[in-house]
């Protein structure tokens, strides 16, 4: 069962008023991205981050390089911003977990981070009714 406002007020616990769908679709979308099983996608995973912009640098910078950093820079940046929401929904987790939920569950394991925000979801519903 859902904990009550004030059973969430005990707890202390800093629920935001977020978009828990979209950041978990965007978390889904980059795990995609970077934890792929198949060993081929993570070896140019790799070169792509690592090794294009080492050896550009060591043999020169030509104007079709540039294609070369700006994917770097994009993959560096969603690599950060993947770890920004893994850390978040971690936390996510933990804070759904502290109260004993989640209340809903799924079969398929690529939907069940979608379990802990529908939880988030529901603890903004709890506290914005009493307020």
């Amino acid at each position: 069962m859902i904990p009550t406002f004030t059973k969430l007020q005990s707890y202390k616990l800093n629920i935001e008023n977020k978009s828990y769908f979209n950041l978990t679709t965007e978390y889904l979308e980059l795990q995609k991205i970077f934890l792929s099983e198949n060993i081929f996608d993570y070896l140019i995973l790799i070169f792509d981050l690592i090794l294009y912009p080492i050896w550009i640098i060591f043999t020169g910078m030509s104007y079709m390089d540039i294609f070369t950093l700006m994917k770097c820079f994009h993959l560096w940046k969603d690599l950060l911003r993947f770890q920004e929401l893994h850390t978040e929904i971690w936390y996510w987790k933990f804070m759904v977990q502290l109260v004993g939920g989640p209340w809903i569950s799924t079969n398929n394991s690529d939907y069940h981070l979608y379990v802990y925000a529908d939880a988030m979801t529901r603890f903004i519903e709890v506290s914005q009714k009493t307020d």
